[in-house]
């Protein structure tokens, strides 16, 4: 395993509620699209395999996630989702841990979990990282 960092650019942060922490709570694995996710993946149907790691964590995990508008049958409204499927990082995750999604410099998508209390702040929402 490399110890260099990855660049992600674009990126967004977000610290995460009960209902993305914890599937029985919303049976959904899911982050709600605001403008943040938007610019990173448009305004289409879009999947990727996402690299899912635990920042200072050993080891990577694959999972399928999906870009989409949960509303693309309504006329008038739009509601875009990031789904992921289930993998051992997001089983991880609390409420109150950050969540860092970005393409690295090889237009690869990260999922990095930051755990809450390893030095991060809090984002209310979905916060561009620059």
């Amino acid at each position: 395993m490399s110890t260099r960092p990855v660049v992600l650019k674009p990126a967004c942060i977000k610290t995460l509620v009960a209902v993305e922490a914890h599937p029985e709570r919303s049976h959904q694995h899911e982050f709600n699209g605001v403008a943040a996710l938007k610019n990173m993946f448009g305004e289409d149907r879009v999947e990727f395999e996402a690299i899912f790691s635990v920042r200072g964590g050993v080891g990577t995990h694959l999972a399928g996630v999906t870009w989409y508008d949960s509303r693309e049958n309504h006329p008038k409204r739009t509601e875009h989702r990031l789904y992921f499927q289930g993998n051992p990082v997001m089983d991880q995750a609390q409420e109150g841990d950050n969540v860092l999604i970005g393409f690295d410099l090889q237009n690869r998508l990260h999922c990095i979990l930051i755990p809450a209390g390893a030095g991060s702040s809090s984002y209310a929402g979905w916060t561009p990282v620059e």
